[in-house]
């Protein structure tokens, strides 16, 4: 591939990971990390109000390019789907749950993957909401009276 095919791909995963977290209405974030200093990805969604699980992507580079280089351009992505799951020891490491490659030009496979994997956390966090109950304020207002059952 050419490095203008290369940029363009780069640049349209990019936006199509902001529209997955413009899609996931306020429950996901995208942040931009240093997979050096954070081990995670270069890109990285993580759910708005909890810390775990996390679906990272890193940028792989050409033979000979390397991070500290401002011209890299990308010639695939590693993905990793990850949750922090808990150790005998009263650690919580970060888990590897699945994970793959895409070459640059199949950025759309990388898009689909993701994309899937920010539904189903959605849909996951749309269902504890739904079990979360509110607490019962009982001020006993209209809970006797003539015409009143148990049930009503």
């Amino acid at each position: 591939m050419s490095e203008e095919e290369l940029v363009r791909n780069m640049m349209t995963l990019d936006d199509g990971l902001h529209r997955i977290e413009q899609q996931s209405q306020d429950q996901l974030i995208l942040l931009y990390e240093d997979p050096e200093t954070f081990g995670a990805g270069h890109f990285v969604l993580y759910p708005l109000h909890g810390p775990s699980p996390r679906f990272a992507i890193e940028e792989q580079y050409p033979a000979g390019v390397g991070w500290a280089d401002e011209d890299r351009v990308p010639v695939s992505w590693t993905w990793a789907s990850e949750a922090r799951l808990p150790q005998p020891d009263g650690s919580w490491p970060w888990v590897t749950l699945s994970e793959g490659e895409v070459v640059s030009a199949d950025y759309e496979t990388l898009l689909h993957i993701t994309g899937g994997w920010a539904d189903a956390l959605c849909e996951l966090i749309a269902r504890e909401e739904a079990l979360t109950t509110d607490p019962v304020a009982d001020d006993g207002v209209g809970r006797s009276g003539p015409g009143r059952t148990f049930l009503a």
